[in-house]
């Protein structure tokens, strides 16, 4: 679907991306390499470099960029000390149908602005919102949606331009046309709040991009300026009362009649009710949190509360009634429920992998029962004058139903690509009593099938996938990784690869696509022998799914021999290649990983196999080096081999 200014004059891409920097790091490289990597054609993506006025290096380095690129433009700002008016500065000068904003440290997939182009171009969406992945955090963004979406305005929960970030695809006649711009002015926290809720208030069509991965947010291990919000409590109380007021702004609308209520609730409780945790206030910020919830709250509606659960629905009903002596009692009675996940034995089956996983949940027991059993309801073990102050106000106490709503989903996430996939979801989960007379929520099961053959575009790379569930009770979201009792590697070769499922150090279940870490041919169970002249490893242990064909090496010393190929006989996986012509003990590479298992030849040309053999430290530190080595940014790998030459 085009529109009608589609074709306004200064259109000469399809897409810009916006990058803001200020004293920007090496994540910069793999930024570039990114765009430098996207199946969309350069000619078609237009990047703007726009610097905030740094004072060191970055400008020379963006001028590097710059000079072999085409299609790149460097723009200079005197310094405002925001991304702000960067990116504002990038939807005017865009050239672009669309544009999307990337941060300097972040990086884009690689198919994401063909496909989001693509998408947008065929809804006519003003905005698309993409899969995202988060460096740091396992099950990021849209995590329940499954499949894309043309049009999702009307969603409310979840709502579409969750997370609220500014990392989507804006239509820039549709920025520029309704004057949507990020609010400049020196530190602006949650600019990315304001500028999506002013392009929801808009739109008319939101799209959603979830089969193919969009955004890498990457958190590097320093802190970042997302990071200091909570620095300086002014500013923080400041920027929670613009938030507020740009919600009230923005979605005083009929067509938003439920959906403004729900954002003011989700304002109370990730914003507003934290404040009241003292552990580590002193006294005059207590006083200052005081007065700005009694300024704040008389201008927000109550009928936002009634989107909160019972325990925080008591938290602001005590602020909006200033009786905050009982909040400090209330606040540590908060019912920390977590969920243990264990995954029973896997199974290779056609076409993926099967397993259940047995999800139980417990209270944290450190404290005393912030839930007890009364008359078979599950109820808040409230202090006696917050449960005085709740009767009087019929704030119910019973959780019974908040409980029972658990919803929880596995996820597999890639260790390299970070990017997640959902294997499984349910919801509800059934509460009884315990032996203690307390409530608990009963183990529940999930059964999940990673059907590996059919896994889609993009979504399945070679490296380690970790197992993760994610829980969502009473507003609260807690991620743990699938742990397994199970120590032996399952093999299989499916959809034309090798996976090994195993269990990770941590203890948890993991899957090894492709031998990234571990050879296929280490198992007790391998043998070999010769067979018309060739050498023949067999591998017992392997369960077939698939034809394959994968080719690999035989060394000895650090010195390649001979080649070999994994490959599907008769329905049994085999490791064929020529027999090496002297004797000797042999190690079979696929790709980087060279196997522990040994290949002996005798002088009479018989063959064994040694397991496990004893490595020297040099070697062990020489197998790391060739593991890590690809992972390495491009200019680090260089320099290491150039050092390796020398020595």
């Amino acid at each position: 679907m085009r529109r009608p200014d589609d074709d306004r004059g200064g259109i000469l891409k399809r897409v810009t991306v916006v990058v803001p920097t200020y004293r920007s790091t090496a994540h910069l490289d793999a930024l570039v390499a990114s765009l430098d990597a996207q199946t969309l054609p350069q000619h078609e993506l237009e990047v703007l470099l726009i610097d905030d006025g740094s004072p060191d290096d970055t400008p020379a380095r963006l001028d590097a960029f710059g000079r072999d690129r085409e299609n790149y433009r460097v723009i200079r700002l005197p310094p405002s000390g925001w991304p702000s008016r960067p990116r504002n500065e990038g939807i005017d000068r865009a050239q672009g149908r669309y544009v999307v904003f990337l941060d300097h440290d972040d990086r884009l997939f690689p198919d994401a602005l063909r496909a989001a182009c693509a998408l947008a171009d065929r809804t006519g969406a003003d905005v698309v919102d993409g899969k995202e992945s988060k460096s740091n955090t396992p099950g990021w963004a849209m995590r329940d949606v499954t499949t894309d979406v043309d049009n999702a305005i009307d969603w409310i929960d979840p709502h579409p331009l969750v997370p609220m970030n500014p990392h989507k695809m804006f239509r820039t006649a549709f920025l520029r046309e309704n004057g949507i711009r990020f609010p400049e002015g020196g530190r602006q926290i949650w600019e990315d709040i304001a500028f999506d809720i002013a392009a929801h208030a808009r739109a008319r069509v939101i799209s959603l991009m979830v089969s193919t991965p969009f955004y890498l947010w990457h958190r590097p291990e320093h802190d970042t300026t997302s990071a200091t919000f909570h620095d300086d409590l002014d500013e923080y109380l400041d920027a929670v009362a613009r938030v507020f007021r740009w919600i009230d702004e923005e979605l005083q609308q009929p067509r938003f009649g439920e959906l403004l209520p729900r954002f003011r609730a989700y304002q109370l409780r990730m914003r507003v009710l934290p404040l009241f945790r003292w552990d580590h206030r002193t006294e005059a910020q207590r006083e200052r949190i005081r007065a700005f919830a009694a300024e704040l709250l008389p201008r927000v509606p109550d009928d936002a509360d009634r989107h909160l659960d019972p325990w925080r629905r008591i938290g602001i009903a005590l602020a909006r009634a200033g009786r905050f002596d009982l909040i400090a009692r209330h606040m540590p009675t908060w019912p920390r429920l977590d969920c243990t996940p264990v995954a029973g034995p896997v199974r290779w089956t056609d076409g993926g992998l099967a397993v259940a996983v047995d999800l139980t949940w417990r209270f944290d027991t450190t404290e005393p029962s912030a839930v007890i059993w009364h008359d078979g309801r599950a109820v808040l073990a409230l202090d006696p004058e917050v449960a005085r102050f709740a009767g009087e106000h019929a704030l119910t106490a019973d959780v019974t139903a908040d409980l029972e709503a658990a919803t929880y989903a596995v996820d597999r996430r890639s260790r390299t690509q970070k990017i997640d996939w959902m294997l499984g979801h349910g919801v509800s989960a059934r509460l009884q009593a315990g032996s203690d007379g307390e409530p608990v929520l009963a183990t529940a099961q999930l059964a999940l099938r990673w059907d590996v053959a059919d896994d889609g575009p993009g979504r399945l790379h070679d490296g380690p996938w970790d197992l993760y569930l994610r829980t969502a009770l009473m507003s609260t979201r807690v991620v743990r990784r699938v742990r397994t009792e199970t120590r032996d590697r399952t093999w299989a070769i499916v959809a034309g690869r090798p996976a090994a499922a195993y269990r990770a150090q941590n203890g948890g279940l993991s899957v090894d696509v492709g031998q990234s870490l571990f050879g296929i041919v280490d198992d007790p169970r391998t043998t070999a022998s010769v067979q018309d002249g060739q050498l023949v490893v067999d591998l017992p242990h392997v369960t077939v799914l698939s034809p394959a064909e994968v080719r690999g090496r035989l060394e000895t010393g650090g010195r390649v021999v001979g080649e070999c190929r994994l490959v599907v006989e008769d329905g049994r996986a085999r490791v064929r290649g020529a027999l090496p012509a002297r004797p000797g003990m042999y190690a079979i590479v696929f790709g980087t990983t060279r196997s522990r298992l040994r290949v002996q030849v005798h002088r009479s040309g018989r063959v064994g196999v040694r397991h496990e053999p004893r490595r020297s430290a040099r070697g062990i530190l020489r197998s790391a080096a060739r593991r890590i080595m690809p992972h390495l940014p491009a200019s680090l790998q260089a320099r290491l081999s150039r050092g390796r030459r020398r020595g």
